[in-house]
């Protein structure tokens, strides 16, 4: 009995400002950490990369659904209020705001910015920033952001540097951590922008790098910001190293990957397995200018398949479809086909922890 009024406590208040917020239990960090334990803090910086990209772009704004903005521009230019901890299922730390508070309930965020927080304009990042950034991008932006940022019934400001949101009933208990990796985009920028428009007008965010060259469609180059406020951050530590990187883009992929054989562009991920197989034996492999790497990323893999609409009256039979699943020759297509680079599917939730095991889901 004596526990319900220490539950009693603990639902109706927060517990004060934390450096992280976990989906499920604690963070793996604690604060005063002073990087992840999968960056480098002694990384050396400098030189350059060039990335392949197949297709055109046609807008610097990627918060849009109007045009195709080029690659890059959320992760290099703009910054959200936390950053995510990628060896941990879902936690993030302080960035942009250095504490973030949250009752049992989670029926209310707030976020403390850090005072040091800059736009690359030299600028700081204010609480009207961050108000500006929810409404404009719930009105204006995605789907997506209007879809979860609709669950915030109100905005109250608590002093200079702090926000707090207070969510719908309907709200759920991942909206705080969606909220934290909210995009903010400056309010003296933007307020004087038409912001549904796909143009190309120089992006300013408080991000490590900056836009340096365009050619429309074709390329795209971004600058390391030396004046960049973030880089002491633990979150960053042993990250933005190279001091220039460029997307250069190709009309479909055996452009793209006859100038990856050519030396035009440096890092190519392959999602092709025959090409896997049968195409890198080319003269710059051959000599070692270029390695072949397959490693495990351990993330979810995700469900690939054929999906049988069940409303159809000829799906409605279970034993049909079982039927269906044995004929389909898994295996021989497989070694036939795509040379074994496939595993069957046997879960929703493949190379994770909450994966089918023993048999399919």
């Amino acid at each position: 009995m004596v526990l319900f009024p220490a539950l009693a406590v603990a639902a109706g208040g927060a517990t004060g400002p934390r450096h992280a917020i976990a989906m499920h239990g604690e963070p793996l960090y604690p604060d005063g950490f002073t990087h992840f334990s999968y960056a480098n803090p002694q990384a050396p910086k400098g030189g350059s990369i060039t990335y392949g990209a197949v297709g055109s772009f046609d807008s610097l704004n990627p918060f849009i659904v109007r045009g195709t903005a080029a690659l890059g521009l959320r992760e290099h230019v703009f910054e959200s209020l936390l950053a995510r901890g990628y060896d941990e299922p879902f936690t993030l730390y302080g960035l942009l705001a250095e504490g973030v508070e949250v009752p049992a309930d989670r029926s209310w965020v707030a976020f403390t910015l850090n005072p040091a927080a800059r736009f690359s304009d030299g600028r700081p990042v204010t609480v009207d920033d961050v108000i500006f950034s929810l409404e404009t991008l719930r009105d204006k932006g995605r789907p997506n952001y209007k879809t979860y940022y609709a669950k915030v019934k109100r905005i109250e400001r608590l002093g200079s540097h702090t926000v707090k949101f207070h969510f719908t009933p309907d709200g759920d208990r991942e909206i705080p951590l969606i909220l934290g990796l909210m995009p903010v985009i400056p309010k003296h920028i933007y307020g004087q922008r038409d912001f549904a428009a796909a143009d190309f007008e120089t992006p300013v965010g408080s991000g490590p790098y900056l836009v340096d060259r365009v050619a429309p469609g074709k390329r795209i180059v971004y600058r390391r910001n030396a004046a960049y406020w973030g880089s002491g951050l633990p979150v960053n530590a042993g990250h933005h190293n190279i001091d220039e990187i460029t997307y250069e883009y190709f009309r479909d992929t055996n452009a793209s990957f006859e100038a990856f054989k050519a030396g035009i562009y440096h890092a190519r991920p392959e999602d092709d397995p025959v090409r896997w197989a049968t195409g890198y034996d080319f003269p710059a492999l051959q000599d070692r200018k270029v390695r072949k790497m397959t490693f495990r990323t351990g993330l979810p893999s995700g469900m690939y398949g054929l999906v049988f609409n069940t409303r159809r009256q000829i799906f409605e039979d279970k034993r049909l479809r079982e039927a269906l699943i044995r004929i389909f020759n898994f295996e021989w297509i497989n070694a036939n086909l795509y040379f074994g680079s496939y595993v069957r599917t046997q879960s929703f939730f493949d190379n994770s922890e909450l994966g089918s095991a023993g048999r399919p889901a």
